[in-house]
């Protein structure tokens, strides 16, 4: 939650890419190539705030500019995206620790959707009990009315009854 909340706050490009990460996090957990565009797309966000850096022409298809394309992205298109962080020292630290972080983003959003729905599963049975516990209070009261009127009418009875 904290790494999610981290890059919320950073420029749109780590919006965008922590919510794909975060919208895709069953296909992360099996699917190699999703964790490599994840990663590819972190890191060319970082690389974005660099003034002295430019994008790497080979990892154009996953700038923000081309969000249309990004779901038909060949594996080669990927490969040839990776050996060109690959030639930078820093672009490659940079991908290869979302590559490790993308997995770990993935099960503090699994953990923190557990958390959610644990909070909505006590909410509802919560406002279950209630509603249960207000019927049996209202039934009490109804049960109770009941028992006096027909005390009343008993009692109205047996004094018709004395006096007859």
């Amino acid at each position: 939650q904290d790494a999610f909340q981290a890059y919320s706050r950073k420029p749109d490009c780590f919006k965008k890419a922590a919510t794909n990460i975060r919208n895709r996090c069953a296909d992360l957990d099996m699917d190699e190539d999703a964790r490599v565009n994840a990663a590819i797309s972190m890191t060319l966000c970082e690389v974005a705030t660099a003034k002295h850096h430019s994008l790497p022409l080979e990892c154009l298809p996953y700038s923000l500019d081309h969000t249309q394309t990004r779901g038909q992205i060949s594996p080669q298109t990927q490969g040839e995206c990776v050996d060109s962080l690959a030639r930078s020292a820093q672009f490659w630290s940079s991908y290869s620790g979302y590559l490790r972080e993308v997995t770990q983003l993935c099960y503090a959003f699994r953990r923190w959707n557990d958390i959610d729905l644990a909070r909505d599963i006590y909410y509802n049975a919560t406002v279950e009990k209630l509603a249960f516990i207000r019927f049996v209070v209202n039934r009490e009261k109804k049960s109770e009315q009941l028992a006096e009127e027909w005390m009343k009418r008993s009692m109205v009875r047996t004094k018709c009854a004395y006096f007859a």
